[in-house]
């Protein structure tokens, strides 16, 4: 969002104080439909939930008895909000993300919604030209109001109307309709930056955990982002405005860095990806090491070569100063003839070019692996190649391991087995001493195998992620083609809310003209609403049912079905700037049938055509 702003620093400033429950925007609405929810819930589990949900509920109960809860704000410089972009905060999995963005609007927001006791967050912006909009999204669970036939969808939002004209949506606050809570946090936004973006979390529970804000977010920004802290393209600010806390901004940038990663340099745990240990040493390669740009055949990638290391070689990727991963595919066991090295993969968006853009849709929304198949085929093959180039820099650059084994310095005791004979089980050895003498052969293996680290607590966990990764691969290798994500252009928008349990309303607008269009609801990465299931690298459409495309109901040869279940529909030639809305039923399948609050993307492509 600051990239696209034209700022830098990106600035975060995670703000946590002491707030009247009443404060909440829509509170008296909320606990009505809590209740509500509660009772229904509880009626279909024959008057008890499961234990999990239990806690949840006393959770939620505990901050609706309470006077005064904390709220967390979270400030940024960024570009701001606007109708769109809002439309994309509210909608189950989909996305605004120009080409050189790091994370998105859309997608990122579920991972809010379980830091509040609530399930209940607010959005405020405002944009260059000083004008302001505000929401808020809370989730709990599907009920029955008064007076009502059918059931509400779990999902509920802060907003002024849904449906507020053609091709919308909703009817946002905006400006003067602002409550105080959302306006407020926006005065210090425009005051700061001018424009920019707050997510606003009532009854922040410090996510469940003992530390304090200050140790989690500074411990998370520092490991995760230490390239873009680096290059002074971000800073993190946390201040602990509550009653009796230390009130001093505490800030992770560039000058401050070193000494926030040596803090956390002995810590074992991983906050999001990388624990201290190993952030600490990648930021050590991205320091010390040797820094070189290298030109691929589709794009530019910085390469900080660290060799004076200890252990085993590890190469971590990092894109617009975020790391990615340190599991880059085709890199596994080319460098087990090179000397150990510690490599930092810097890409970015003005000079990554095809490159960047590639790894950005192959990371998934996680941000987490790089899986190359999200590549259309042609793509695919020219991404491998540029990484194969990357290693071929990486090995002409490293020191080979020498082909000649030498004795030990002082002597080497020999185990020649039991010796005949003796009956007592007594070893008979050897031992040489002298000189070290080279022994004319190659060894069988002088370093260990790429990314294994036998002192890493994380080594068991990741072997059985490549077992499971395996058994993935050869699942889906027997699929048909046709389910695989197919390749998405970039200048559709797309927006959906809930019209009820299991049914969703979607509005679809298309930059250009566009031929055969084709929309499914896909399961994100099996991401359910609140973020608490995180993601499977499945590709898996609902199972739709009561399509209507333009209120009129949809005819069969505009639905696409897989195995004689509708999947997809076909929207036919799309005219650039005119609005499609379609509303339908869904449900879940196969290994995502107990997903009970699925977040949902919205996919629009070229579709095939109807052999029928």
């Amino acid at each position: 969002a600051a990239r696209n702003a034209g700022a830098r620093p990106a600035v975060e400033t995670f703000r946590l104080e002491r707030r009247l429950l009443a404060s909440v925007p829509g509170i008296e609405s909320y606990k009505r439909a809590f209740r509500k929810a509660v009772e229904r819930q509880r009626e279909m589990a024959d008057g008890s939930l499961p234990d999990q949900a239990e806690l949840v509920v006393a959770r939620m109960t505990d901050a609706l008895d309470s006077k005064e809860l904390d709220f967390l704000t979270v400030m940024d410089n960024g570009i701001g909000l606007n109708e769109q972009r809002m439309n994309a905060l509210l909608s189950d999995g989909v996305s605004v993300k120009p080409g050189g963005a790091t994370g998105t609007y859309g997608n990122g927001h579920s991972t809010a919604i379980p830091v509040s006791d609530l399930r209940y967050v607010l959005y405020g912006g405002i944009s260059d030209g000083g004008q302001r909009i505000g929401s808020g999204h809370a989730v709990l669970a599907s009920h029955v109001e008064a007076g009502d036939r059918h059931l509400r969808g779990g999902d509920g939002f802060y907003i002024r109307d849904f449906a507020a004209g053609p091709g919308t949506l909703y009817e946002y606050a905006r400006n003067g309709q602002l409550p105080t809570l959302i306006e407020e946090a926006l005065a210090d936004v425009r005051a700061s930056w001018g424009r920019g973006t707050a997510v606003i979390i009532p009854a922040f529970n410090n996510f469940l955990e003992d530390e304090t804000l200050w140790e989690m977010v500074s411990h998370a920004a520092s490991a995760n982002f230490f390239v873009a802290i680096d290059d002074g393209d971000l800073e993190v600010i946390v201040e602990d405005r509550r009653p009796g806390a230390d009130s001093e901004k505490r800030i992770v940038d560039r000058a401050r860095l070193a000494s926030v990663l040596i803090t956390h340099k002995e810590k074992r745990r991983a906050r999001a990806f990388l624990n201290g240990k190993r952030a600490f040493e990648g930021y050590e390669a991205y320091r010390r090491g040797k820094r070189q740009t290298v030109t691929t055949s589709a794009g530019k990638i910085g390469i900080s070569l660290k060799e004076d290391v200890k252990g085993v070689t590890r190469v971590d990727l990092f894109r617009n100063g975020m790391w990615i991963t340190d599991r880059i595919p085709g890199f596994y066991q080319k460098f087990t003839d090179r000397v150990p090295f510690h490599a930092v993969l810097s890409l970015d968006a003005e000079q990554g070019g095809d490159l960047h853009d590639w790894i950005r849709i192959a990371e998934g929304p996680l941000h987490d692996a790089i899986v190359v198949k999200r590549l259309p085929r042609a793509r695919r093959t020219a991404c491998y190649q540029a990484l194969r180039e990357v290693v071929d820099w990486l090995c002409a650059n490293t020191e080979a391991v020498s082909s000649e084994e030498y004795m030990s310095p002082d002597f080497l005791t020999l185990d020649f087995g039991e010796e005949e004979g003796g009956g007592t089980g007594r070893v008979r050895k050897g031992r040489f001493w002298g000189a070290p003498v080279p022994v004319g052969r190659a060894p069988a293996r002088q370093v260990p195998l790429f990314r294994v680290d036998p002192d890493s607590e994380e080594t068991e966990e990741r072997e059985e992620r490549q077992h499971r990764n395996r058994r993935e691969r050869n699942r889906e290798q027997t699929n048909d083609r046709r389910r695989q994500r197919p390749s998405l252009p970039r200048y559709f928008q797309a927006a959906s809310r809930p019209t009820g349990e299991n049914r969703r309303r979607i509005v679809v607008e298309c930059a250009r003209d566009y031929a055969n269009a084709e929309l499914r609801l896909v399961v994100d990465e099996a991401l359910d609403a609140t973020c608490e299931r995180h993601g499977q690298d499945g590709y898996t459409p609902a199972v739709l049912s009561g399509v209507t495309i333009d209120g009129r109901a949809a005819k069969n040869r505009e639905l696409v079905r897989w195995d004689d279940k509708v999947v997809g529909i076909r929207l036919g030639d799309l005219v650039a700037g005119r609005s499609v809305e379609v509303e339908t039923d869904y449900r879940l399948d196969g290994a995502f049938a107990d997903l009970l609050t699925a977040s949902l993307r919205v996919e629009v492509f070229a579709g095939e055509k109807d052999e029928s």
